[in-house]
């Protein structure tokens, strides 16, 4: 361009007097000084404006913006068009040099939620100057550069299109790669599993549902990762959940790597557990190697016998040490209960199950409180009897049956031989528990009261206001004070004699290791520790506490003594040395198996692991299948990953080969249940037209153990089995490691059966047979679900905001049933069914119910009359009774009925009544027991069945005369019927 000098006409506003147009710049002048333009540095086209002084010229530099005013439109038009057209071949070459960094960035490798402000920064300069003048460059910008232009600008902001970018990145990917992922295993890699191994975002999720092939992605991902050549072998991770696991991985790849033809990588070094990667960091920080680390590291206290033993000899140390600790252990021993909590008596039955309250002096009584008052006068020398026979003991019929809480043997000096203790459970508004009839409550208190008086024996009585205003015990001493009983405390050796025999040390033991385990694998102590006791509302949180922290010091101060590390400290350790920089983790691909089950301390080492610049996280797992709760996993961490990581690449594994869809269709159904598991929509390789989970019972009429029932009915389905599937593969799954050696003895001792293998429903994961059956399907402490009360203590220091009822035990059972490739079978006790078993009666599941004993009718004349969720089982020791099968909190007794041959006659107040025939028969006014009649030296006569001998002190020794209205109608050894005038 040859020089062209333009002078302004005027210069009232502008700060420049003209500009000079040469071949490679132009130059703009004032009067005082002239500054110089390359063309190369202008950012975009020029632009014009008309104004009333002439014509605006307007350039934008890195520096701002020039503006010269007042210039000739004749001479500065065709100076413009030539300054743009000489532009505009350094704007193409930025145009495509911007372009080509963008593709890279965005298209040619997975775009991360991290990486999008640097690719917005890319295109944002040229975006930006485009779409301030679109007009000027479509006239002199065609073709090629213009299109490109329009495309980044039509993509910003990159957040906005990072989908579609991801989409047209994985496309190319899987379209090159094609054959690799047709061939990486035996069958091509699904659509989902694909998805799974191209995404590579900062944070990546994997939900895979059973049998949806989750291995095969960890695999897959992990080759194609070092095929790709996005990363070196020794900056690719693989952590596995065990060993056993991380084992599975390394043979798995080992064949598939085999049979791909891909013989120049060997992921063996790239898996590991958690613990060993720990350990190799704290090893690699303090300068060792490992294999020597571990030899001189390694602490004995990480077997269990070693541990239980340690713990022991710890708290037989804190408890003689002096009587404040003995009494913080004793208030720790038991389970504070409220019931004022309560808000009905379902509510009452579930908080006691499996509770069990034993005084110190081995007295089981019904609840907390009771067992303070047992404690109280055991300790101060005060003997007494737990709910006597009131009538018994004063040798009288008062027409109803009463055994006051305690009785008071005589004390030497005591105003009376004939002191009771009765506690009531009302506040100080005569308030009662709320499923409690408060008004016939507190007239039952009168009542007492008044009896007491009347027979002119002495009643202490206290209150549950007493005891939550902290009271209870003062109350006691003073009452029993006013009456001349005087406590005579007993000596400590007398008392931890006592806490010897009841074996509290034993039970604390084993409740304290896992408590250890709690605090260790969250990463608590001391106040935390309070802290959470106290908002799960735990009683005594500062006795326990102070237990548990004394404990945690002393093992951790035991590790420390001996330089050793336990299981815990292969993570804990780890995770401090990466905060503190002692450990530079440089790895830029992490995968994690089985990442349902993560822990609080394995996610805080995997949250070290990835503050290495660029690192992107894959988690692999399904939220169905989290059942290790109980070891310290954190479910939430896969259900609210959004929550805690943000943005992330999510695939669902929804396609299996496995099991049907009847299978399919009913686990999934059941598990789905709760709000907080991923909604999944399983799709099954193998179609079936009617259900293949079928219900059986254990019904037996020639067997009375339950047990031994259901072996029989499993024999007898898989003798079934065989006549159509000769070669069939068994699987036995219990949820009780006692039930799984039951049956093993059983099959592997008879001929004929084959390829049979026992699992416990949590060793089952991963595995899988033709047919399955799933055992203990039954209610009560070793049911399924089981109704074993967690240790409230552990649940308060490792809180889950899954609150669904049995979420793990569902998703227990979901694991169960996804074992079986063609049918599973679930054989359940009718007498005592499975809360599973009745909800998967729902016409909704469509299962197929095999037996006659599941029918609503059947049910029913089972179904516990009072708590309305328990079922009447025969209790243990004494035949012919039945019981709630819910356990210490509903206490519903049972006799079989002598009138029809399966009913069970319910007790009821004055009178027992069957289920099914409706017959009613009389009780004792005394104790409840049925009436019968007895054979004596002047005929037959009415009598208790609760007699249990004249020197028996719990014997029922109530008599009577036989009515006229029944004499010589009734022989001997008979109950009596009832006719409700009797």
């Amino acid at each position: 361009m040859p020089q062209k000098i333009i002078k302004s006409r005027v210069n009232l506003l502008g700060k420049y007097k003209g500009v000079v147009f040469g071949k490679h710049s132009l130059r703009v002048v004032d009067k005082l000084s002239s500054r110089t333009i390359k063309y190369s540095d202008i950012l975009g086209f020029c632009t014009i404006k008309r104004s009333i002084f002439g014509h605006n010229l307007q350039v934008t530099t890195d520096n701002g913006v020039v503006v010269i005013s007042g210039l000739s439109h004749r001479k500065i038009i065709p100076q413009f068009h030539a300054i743009n057209r000489t532009i505009q071949v350094a704007i193409e070459s930025k145009i495509t040099d911007t372009y080509t960094r963008f593709s890279k960035a965005a298209v040619g490798q997975y775009l991360r939620e991290s990486t999008i402000p640097d690719v917005q920064a890319i295109i944002e300069p040229m975006v930006r100057l485009f779409n301030k003048t679109p007009d000027a460059w479509e006239i002199y910008l065609s073709g090629e550069p213009l299109q490109k232009i329009k495309k980044l600008s039509e993509l910003s902001p990159i957040s906005s299109s990072a989908n579609y970018l991801r989409e047209l990145h994985v496309s190319r990917v899987l379209n090159a790669r094609k054959n690799f992922y047709d061939s990486i295993e035996s069958n091509p890699l699904t659509e989902e599993q694909r998805l799974s191994v191209v995404q590579h975002d900062d944070f990546n999720m994997v939900l895979a549902a059973a049998g949806t092939g989750k291995t095969s992605v960890i695999v897959a991902k992990t080759t194609d990762i070092l095929e790709r050549q996005l990363a070196k072998p020794e900056e690719v991770m693989v952590l596995a959940y065990g060993n056993a696991a991380a084992e599975e991985l390394r043979i798995r790849s080992k064949e598939r790597l085999k049979a791909a033809n891909i013989h120049h990588y060997d992921l063996d070094k790239q898996i590991s557990t958690f613990h060993s990667r720990g350990f190799q960091v704290i090893a690699a920080a303090q300068k060792q190697s490992v294999e020597e680390f571990r030899k001189l590291n390694m602490s004995w206290l990480v077997k269990k016998p070693a541990l239980l033993e340690f713990i022991n000899n710890w708290l037989v140390t804190f408890i003689e040490e002096s009587e404040e600790n003995l009494n913080t252990f004793i208030e720790t021993v038991y389970y504070a209960y409220n019931p004022f909590l309560s808000e009905s008596e379902e509510a009452h039955q579930e908080a006691l199950k499996g509770k069990k309250y034993i005084t110190l002096n081995g007295v089981e009584v019904k609840g907390y409180q009771e067992v303070l008052i047992g404690n109280w006068l055991f300790k101060n020398g005060i003997e007494y009897v737990y709910e006597p026979d009131y009538s018994n003991r004063l040798g009288i019929n008062i027409g109803f049956p009463y055994r006051p809480d305690f009785y008071v043997k005589p004390v030497e000096g005591a105003i009376s031989d004939q002191i009771y203790i009765e506690h009531f459970g009302i506040d100080r508004e005569e308030n009662t528990r709320a499923d409690i009839n408060k008004a016939k409550y507190n007239q039952g208190i009168k009542d007492k009261k008044a009896l007491h008086e009347k027979m002119e024996t002495d009643l202490v009585d206290t209150y549950h206001y007493d005891w939550c205003e902290g009271n209870l015990e003062a109350v006691l001493e003073a009452k029993l004070r006013a009456l001349n009983v005087v406590p005579k405390p007993i000596s400590k050796e007398e008392i931890l004699d006592a806490v010897r025999k009841q074996d509290f040390i034993k039970n604390a033991v084993n409740e304290l290791s896992e408590t250890l385990s709690a605090v260790r694998s969250e990463a608590i102590e001391g106040y935390e520790i309070q802290r959470r006791l106290e908002v799960a509302d735990i009683q005594n949180a500062r006795s326990h506490m102070e237990l548990i922290e004394g404990l945690r010091q002393a093992y951790v101060g035991e590790l420390r003594s001996r330089n050793h590390l336990d299981f815990d400290d292969m993570i804990l350790l780890a995770t401090q040395y990466l905060k503190e920089g002692m450990f530079k983790p440089e790895w830029k691909y992490i995968l994690v198996d089985e990442f349902q089950d993560i822990s609080v301390s394995r996610w805080n080492f995997l949250m070290e692991l990835l503050k290495a610049s660029g690192t992107s996280l894959t988690v692999v797992g399904d939220d169905w299948q989290a059942i290790y709760a109980f070891v310290g996993g954190k479910l939430e961490y896969t259900t609210r990953f959004q929550n805690n990581v943000g943005n992330h690449a999510l695939t669902k594994l929804q396609k299996t080969f496995r099991y049907n869809n009847s299978i399919a269709d009913t686990a999934g159904g059941f598990v789905m249940k709760n709000p907080e598991q991923y909604q999944k929509q399983i799709v099954t390789h193998t179609q079936v037209d009617s259900s293949e989970v079928f219900l059986i019972d254990n019904h037996d009429a020639n067997e009375k153990d339950p047990n031994e029932a259901t072996l029989n009915a499993v024999e007898k389905a898989i003798k079934e089995i065989y006549a159509d599937d000769a070669d069939a593969s068994i699987g036995i799954l219990t949820r009780y490691r006692k039930s799984q050696t039951a049956a093993a003895q059983r099959f592997t001792k008879k001929r004929g059966f084959k390829n049979m293998k026992f699992w416990t429903l949590h060793g089952s994961k991963g595995l899988e047979a033709d047919y399955c059956f799933i055992l203990d399907l039954n209610q009560g402490y070793f049911g399924f679900p089981t109704e074993r009360k967690e240790n409230e203590v552990v649940s308060a220091l490792m809180p889950t905001v899954d609150m669904y009822p049995h979420a793990e035990e569902r998703r227990l059972f979901y694991v169960a049933i996804t074992r079986s490739k063609k049918r599973c079978y679930l054989v359940a006790d009718p007498k005592e069914p499975s809360e599973f078993v009745l909800e998967l009666l729902s016409p909704e599941y469509k299962i197929n119910i095999v037996s006659e004993h599941f029918t609503p009718e059947k049910l029913a004349a089972r179904k516990c009359p009072n708590c309305k969720t328990g079922y009447l089982k025969p209790k243990k020791g004494e035949r012919g009774t039945y019981v709630c099968s819910t356990g210490l909190g509903c206490l519903t007794e049972a006799v079989e009925c002598e009138c029809c041959a399966d009913g069970l006659a319910v007790k009821k107040s004055r009178y027992g009544e069957c289920l099914t025939c409706k017959a009613k028969f009389q009780l004792c006014p005394r104790c409840k027991s049925p009436k019968i009649t007895r054979l004596g030296r002047y005929g037959v006569y009415v009598a208790c069945s609760g007699y249990k001998g004249e020197e028996n002190e719990d014997s029922c020794k109530f008599r009577d005369k036989l009515s006229p209205k029944v004499k010589g109608k009734i022989g001997a050894n008979e109950r009596i019927p009832y006719s409700g005038i009797l």
